[in-house]
């Protein structure tokens, strides 16, 4: 007969304790402790992924494909570290609100109120605190958030573990990491899929001991990092001239030239297939043991043997049909684009500089333009010439934000000054005394909207305070402006390097899912921006003749009539030495 006071003791033992011991690693606590499908969750399907569910390491980056499960072992890891650490806080960010909820509901909520291993008893025996956006396990906590401004400046955690980095702002990735300061164990692991190169996971990848999962091969003992390129994969009937791998003919398939079925990954070196769902034959290692400060994990489809080379090939036609294969690079291969027409090139930005180093010589006869970057330190750039499509940058300055009126003034005295236009954020007053003082001439714009340039004006006065223009049109100018060669630089000084930096800092992200937007790689973007408002300081006046004479104008938004004539912003007006015509 079952002794009811004996069970109701190993009850509680089971509910209070997990399998556990000082010297079990996490993946393998996780193995003993949790379920998939109601079986013992494990590592045999994908066991690339133990090295990385056992890591603890503070400051991680691991690049991963699509389909290799490591959104799963993400979330385990995390809610196994809150069981096993009592009393600790973890932050689990994902890139958006949308993204924030679709995981908390359909993938922790269930793993949280299912597992035993997820619901030990608290220290008052309450039922534990468990809502979308926290889960408690024991005495500790996990915060699931979308990478917004107010949880990131308004929890302390020990842990932050960042879902899709390349998705999230990347302002808010730090200031998520500024809330491990307190904490003994300040650890921050990102993961994301990649988009593109030295962005993101990428950029930390590159810096970390970027560990590589190598395959040996059985013939030849040669160990492989295999990717998916002609000297490590075989496709029977492919040309042994092909190149590039993307080239894959689709009439060579459906004609039964090429056999996909019977492709595989191969050596390197003696070209014999690669075992690579053999555990023996692979092992992680770190190209730079040496940095030891930062660890990071590249997988691709080859870290298993689940992802065949027929599916990456399958995958490659349905990306390349959408003219998408940046997509298929980053989803399927996990590997970061290298950008191409996106980007501005070295070569490109070169072009444009003239051997002028040094201002040239002030010549108050010239059309002269003005576009400021504002900041706690501002970007300035003054160009002279007849619109966007043949213009000099005479001029580039950086300005503390306490010395940009006295700097504007002298630009102002100096040169003749006919238009030009200021970032409006983040420090609105200033942008409007840089409008007071140019007398209307220099006017605050803000990203904002769909059309391709606003003008807006006071509900109550009907006085223009502002113009919007949509962000990626405009940068689009000045992309367009500078690959065309129409944009020449002098007056440089010692800022070329500085110049070019923030001139390949942004990069057109064209995915037909969603509009094209450009994309900031590491915030160092400034002079960039500073030639977008001098263009759209430009297209203004073009398109306005004398609109900026008296910075109190009454305008109507932009498409409205003018004066009895149309205000097409970005109409065929050109301007001459001489001024408008």
């Amino acid at each position: 007969m079952s002794n009811p006071y004996l069970a109701e003791l190993v009850r509680r033992i089971e509910a209070r304790y997990n399998i556990d011991s000082e010297d079990m690693a996490l993946g393998d606590w996780i193995c003993q402790n949790t379920t998939l499908r109601g079986r013992p969750f494990s590592f045999d399907r994908y066991p690339f992924q133990q090295k990385i569910a056992d890591d603890l390491h503070p400051n991680l980056d691991c690049i991963k494909p699509s389909q290799v499960g490591l959104s799963e072992i993400q979330i385990r890891k995390s809610l196994g570290f809150i069981a096993r650490n009592r009393g600790t806080t973890l932050i689990f960010t994902m890139p958006n609100e949308k993204m924030f909820k679709r995981m908390s509901t359909t993938r922790i909520r269930p793993l949280v109120e299912e597992e035993k291993a997820f619901n030990l008893e608290t220290r008052t025996g309450e039922k534990p605190t468990r809502s979308m956006g926290l889960y408690q396990v024991g005495t500790s906590f996990m915060f699931v958030t979308g990478a917004t401004e107010g949880d990131a400046t308004s929890i302390s955690a020990d842990v932050v573990m960042n879902d899709e980095i390349d998705l999230t702002d990347q302002q808010m990735l730090a200031l998520f990491n500024s809330r491990l300061q307190n904490s003994d164990w300040k650890m921050n692991q990102r993961f994301s899929t990649p988009t593109f190169s030295n962005f993101g996971v990428d950029k930390g990848y590159l810096a970390s001991d970027q560990h590589v999962y190598l395959c040996k091969c059985v013939a030849c003992n040669h160990w492989n990092d295999p990717i998916f390129r002609p000297q490590f994969v075989c496709i029977p009937g492919l040309s042994d001239d092909i190149n590039d791998l993307t080239e894959i003919d689709t009439d060579q398939i459906d004609k039964g030239k090429i056999d996909l079925m019977n492709s595989y990954a191969k050596c390197e070196k003696c070209h014999a297939p690669l075992p690579l769902g053999d555990t023996a034959m692979r092992e992680w290692i770190p190209k730079y043991p040496s940095r030891s400060h930062h660890r990071g994990y590249r997988v691709s489809p080859f870290s298993t043997d689940r992802l065949s080379v027929e599916y990456i090939v399958t995958q490659l036609l349905k990306y390349r049909a959408r003219d998408f294969l940046r997509g298929w690079r980053n989803t399927v291969l996990g590997e970061a684009d290298a950008a191409g027409n996106g980007r501005l090139s070295d070569a490109d930005i070169e072009a444009c500089f003239t051997p002028q180093m040094e201002i040239p010589k002030i010549d108050k006869t010239k059309p002269t333009w003005v576009g400021i970057d504002v900041g706690q330190v501002c970007h300035v750039v003054v160009g002279q010439g007849n619109g966007v499509e043949n213009l000099e940058i005479v001029r580039f300055a950086v300005v503390p934000i306490k010395e940009l009126n006295n700097h504007v003034e002298e630009i102002l005295a100096s040169y003749n000054v006919i238009g030009g236009a200021c970032d409006r954020f983040p420090y609105t007053p200033n942008a409007d005394d840089i409008w007071e003082l140019s007398k209307g001439k220099i006017l605050p714009v803000e990203y904002r909207g769909q059309k391709t340039v606003n003008l807006v004006k006071d509900q109550l006065s009907e006085e223009v305070t502002h113009a919007q223009a949509n962000r990626t049109q405009a940068i689009d100018i000045v992309a367009a402006a500078i690959r065309r060669k129409w944009w020449r630089f002098s007056g440089y000084g010692n800022q070329k390097t500085m110049i070019s930096d923030h001139l390949k800092d942004m990069v057109r992200d064209e995915n037909p899912e969603t509009e094209a937007k450009w994309v900031k790689l590491t915030g160092n973007d400034h002079y960039f921006h500073a030639g977008v408002f001098l263009a759209l300081g430009i297209k203004l006046k073009e398109n306005q003749r004398g609109l900026f004479d008296d910075p109190r104008s009454v305008v109507a938004i932009a498409g409205a009539s003018v004066g009895g004539q149309s205000s097409n912003l970005f109409g065929k007006q050109k301007i001459t030495p001489g001024g408008l015509v």
